[in-house]
């Protein structure tokens, strides 16, 4: 997507502010723009870790796919003052919804998620479904457009909204995350902030195809509470487990 230099400096000055953590900067409006295309996203999320004055971030159409996903739930891990984030009409699919699912597990101040027409399933509602199961602070997710079942968006509807429990209802099954305490402290440290870092990790993840989530076993499932590490074998990112993307040295402690 090309982008005029006005833009392009817009979206250069509006980033600087978060990095820096200007308290002039607390609704942030980057809709339209190609954020992931050229480590743009990777450069907000890692701003975002230690920003509090930013409250509203809109990135509707932004072009974020599961990858863009995975760096924006890091930062929410962290982060404690975004109030609202609208991520509407992205390609984020069940693995960034699970990537999110996940980092609301720790956040406790992220009010609303907007995720309309982001190709979410079944399996990718389900995450978000365990994930507000636990996290009683947050008051809406918005799932219109999606391809998940109206019975999974209804239920994460009901328990958002604080409406009581339908007794006629079957016990509804809740996708499980693993618990990250399970996992060692070894982690990405400061070279997460690095572009070139951030660029191999992305190019490592990869994205499900979800056309037939039947098909999806335990032994094929992504964990997305994990991580990647910096390592190359003959010129390529040796790809890791999984269970160091999301935790760095200094890990927020888990939610009671």
């Amino acid at each position: 997507m090309t982008i005029s230099k006005y833009q392009l400096r817009h979206l250069k000055k509006t980033i600087k502010k978060i990095k820096r953590n200007d308290s002039s900067a607390t609704e942030v409006v980057l809709n339209g723009f190609d954020v992931e295309s050229d480590n743009t996203l990777a450069t907000l999320a890692m701003s975002l870790i230690n920003n509090t004055h930013v409250k509203i971030l809109y990135l509707h159409g932004c072009n974020i796919s599961a990858k863009g996903a995975y760096l924006l739930a890091f930062a929410l891990r962290s982060n404690k003052s975004l109030q609202y984030m609208w991520l509407n009409d992205n390609k984020i699919g069940s693995t960034g919804a699970d990537a999110l699912g996940s980092s609301l597990l720790y956040n406790r101040t992220l009010l609303t998620l907007g995720l309309r027409n982001n190709s979410i399933g079944n399996r990718g509602g389900k995450a978000l479904l365990r994930a507000v199961n636990e996290n009683c602070i947050i008051a809406g997710i918005f799932l219109e457009g999606n391809r998940m079942s109206s019975r999974v968006v209804n239920e994460i509807h009901r328990i958002t909204s604080g409406e009581p429990a339908d007794q006629s209802d079957d016990e509804f099954e809740v996708y499980e995350h693993k618990d990250v305490s399970e996992y060692d402290n070894e982690t990405v440290t400061g070279s997460v902030i690095s572009k070139s870092f951030a660029a191999k990790t992305l190019g490592a993840i990869k994205e499900i195809d979800e056309e037939d989530e039947s098909v999806f076993s335990d032994e094929v499932d992504f964990d997305f509470t994990t991580c990647f590490q910096q390592k190359e074998t003959q010129g390529k990112l040796k790809e890791m487990t999984i269970d160091r993307f999301m935790k760095r040295k200094i890990r927020p402690s888990h939610p009671r």
